[in-house]
């Protein structure tokens, strides 16, 4: 009987322990969440693991080939850690303790703020487009109104093989995405040319020009296969290369001869620069 007394005292205890917040304040005040709960919260913030119905309700939002700016609403993120904090509350003690445990939750998680804990502008895009399958490692350069990179980047990930998910702190302007800068690139036009350079630089060339520097209003036509759009007539090509470039004493040596076309020549005549292009964020009352 004692022993039974002695547990409803102990229970009783509890009970009125777990009604005064400022007692579960003292008692939870030296304990911090635990790393994996402070890191699980900290992905939930940046979006990971959330249906994409809530991040795009309704698929014509972001048809293909388009690029979609947002902005990230600190309350409705609020919201979301709160909503993954009430799972297993079953109890009034239970809400009581998460009341005044909050606030380290919440922190733990906390991304985007200034240094005297004020939310910060953090924005982002969505790019669906058969550039991200395309360009594996795209270069992302984000630059505020005054022109400023924005480089504190907070999640760059695939969504689905063709969308891409940036978000990062500040407010985009526009935004710049270009072709991985590693290594070379050579092609053609979309239209099917081939713009030439100057090899050497022949006196009829305009003022200031240098080798290297593309011909005004050259290009080279480019010949396929017969039957496959994608598979080029190499030889036909460097033959129509050279062709322009003796035409336009673009390979001479000084005394007017025509120098040798060889591999060199057509390698640096193949050579693209890095293709970009920039996308600008307009502001809603813009719109």
């Amino acid at each position: 009987m004692a022993r039974l007394l002695d547990r409803q005292a102990h229970l009783e205890s509890l009970a009125a322990t777990f009604a005064n917040r400022e007692a579960i304040a003292a008692a939870t005040a030296d304990i911090d969440p635990t790393v994996q709960l402070s890191d699980w919260l900290k992905r939930l913030e940046q979006l990971h693991g959330l249906p994409y119905r809530y991040l795009v309700a309704n698929e014509r939002f972001l048809p293909n080939e388009s690029i979609r700016f947002f902005q990230i609403d600190f309350n409705w993120l609020h919201a979301l850690v709160e909503g993954a904090c009430s799972i297993g509350h079953a109890s009034d003690a239970e809400a009581a303790q998460h009341a005044v445990t909050r606030q380290k939750l919440h922190a733990s998680a906390r991304r985007g703020v200034s240094a005297d804990d004020k939310p910060v502008a953090v924005t982002g895009f969505l790019l669906r487009s058969q550039v991200v399958p395309g360009w594996p490692k795209l270069e992302i350069v984000p630059f505020d109104q005054a022109g400023t990179e924005l480089t504190d980047v907070i999640r760059m990930d695939l969504l689905s093989p063709s969308i891409l998910l940036y978000i990062v702190v500040g407010t985009i302007d526009h935004v710049v995405i270009r072709e991985p800068a590693v290594g070379l690139h050579s092609g053609i036009d979309v239209d099917g040319g081939k713009p030439l350079r100057y090899v050497t630089v022949p006196a009829t060339a305009p003022p200031g020009t240098r080798p290297g520097d593309q011909l005004e209003g050259v290009s080279a036509a480019v010949d396929y296969r017969a039957g496959n759009r994608r598979a080029l007539r190499i030889n036909k090509l460097a033959g129509n290369v050279k062709d322009l470039l003796d035409k336009n004493k673009a390979n001479n040596a000084p005394n007017g001869d025509a120098l040798p076309f060889t591999a060199a020549e057509f390698a640096l005549e193949m050579v693209e620069g890095t293709q970009e292009v920039t996308f600008r964020s307009k502001p809603a009352a813009a719109k």
